[in-house]
């Protein structure tokens, strides 16, 4: 049996579709009750032919000299949707005038019926889907709850799973879940895969799939031009519930994400992990420690840790000499006491560049080297 016609739905439509016309409009449920017309008066009560129009599923036209309590002149079309009458719709006037316009207008009044079930589904999945994601990212989601939920509704997802968050950097770490335009346009590519899970909450778009080579492309497809935080691959809630918290620590510290647009993988970001997990008093104390570098020593740092601590490697991204690179290694490690081709010191380095992120001091250092 098909669902019933809400008296809501129905208005609104009437109200949409009325100040077009001279004639009065009602919509009727299967019972022949008026549930929506432009005479607000006649809502609530019974029209004879709208319910004979409903039985039969032919056409009900009253002439003049027909009418009843109840009833005008005017013609009464069934109104159907996914193939099964659910209402009536009634346009008042001489039968052989307002028929043509009744047709019409029931084909109108199918399609915004439809598009508005269709937004009212949308409204419903992305109600689901942030429930069920805020719940994760915030640990609320039982390890059994997981794997029901992500069997139970479409699409349905299963492990290995991977959980991603789109970031915009102006509003990564915001409570709200209003995206920028550029983030909400990506909704829309990424709803039209029909394969993932997603919402907006805390400044990011969370997305859920399964970890696949085929949802991985279309993710990052669907988010190029921006910032996609990706998860590891997680054979287990267990797995899935660590890795959530991992990119909800990142989101909700921007300052430690090193690249404004891209893909970062989460497996890659342990070092910014470990500096957003500190207390504040600990990252300033490690940025000090490199607080008398220029931004050229920290660059050529930064770079040579993430070459693989190649020397030519990072010649080659500064357009330097192999010398000069060495130089600068070398005056950095007599300026904070931390060589960088150590690798004990090489890890504090890093951590270092990290917290100076958080403290805001690369952005009151010199830019000219000094030494």
């Amino acid at each position: 049996m098909p669902a019933p016609l809400s008296r809501e739905l129905a208005q609104r439509v009437v109200d949409q579709v009325s100040p077009t016309l001279e004639h009065n409009i009602n919509v009727m449920d299967r019972t022949g009750i008026i549930i929506a017309s432009s005479d607000s008066s006649r809502i609530g009560t019974l029209h004879a032919g709208a319910r004979e129009a409903a039985g039969t599923g032919r056409p009900a036209i009253i002439r003049a000299g027909d009418e009843s309590e109840g009833v005008r002149p005017g013609v009464n079309l069934p109104l159907a949707l996914d193939g099964d009458i659910v209402g009536v719709v009634g346009l008042t006037g001489e039968p052989l005038q307002v028929t043509p316009v009744a047709q019409v207008l029931v084909l109108t009044i199918e399609l915004l019926l439809t598009r508005e079930r269709e937004l009212d589904a949308s409204a419903r999945r992305e109600a689901r889907d942030r429930d069920l994601l805020s719940r994760l990212v915030n640990g609320r989601l039982g390890p059994d709850a997981v794997t029901a939920a992500f069997g139970r509704e479409s699409p349905t997802l299963r492990p290995p799973w991977r959980l991603s968050a789109i970031v915009a950097p102006e509003s990564a770490g915001s409570p709200t879940s209003r995206l920028p335009d550029a983030l909400q346009d990506i909704t829309r590519r990424i709803d039209a895969h029909g394969r993932f899970r997603f919402a907006p909450f805390q400044g990011a778009l969370w997305v859920l799939s399964q970890a696949s080579d085929l949802d991985d492309l279309a993710l990052a497809e669907a988010s190029a031009g921006v910032l996609l935080l990706r998860g590891d691959a997680c054979p287990d809630p267990i797995a899935l519930d660590g890795s959530a918290k991992t990119i909800a620590a990142l989101v909700a510290r921007p300052c430690f994400i090193p690249s404004a647009t891209g893909i970062l993988r989460t497996a890659e970001l342990t070092a910014e992990l470990a500096v957003a997990c500190m207390p504040a008093e600990t990252a300033k104390h490690l940025a000090q420690r490199i607080a008398a570098l220029s931004q050229v020593h920290r660059a050529t740092v930064a770079t040579y840790l993430d070459s693989g601590h190649s020397v030519s490697a990072t010649a080659r991204v500064l357009f330097t000499h192999r010398n000069t690179v060495i130089q600068r290694l070398d005056r950095a490690a007599e300026l904070t006491g931390l060589d960088p081709r150590l690798p004990r010191q090489s890890v504090t380095f890093q951590l270092a560049l990290v917290a100076a992120r958080r403290t805001g001091q690369n952005n009151h250092i010199s830019s000219s080297p000094a030494g």
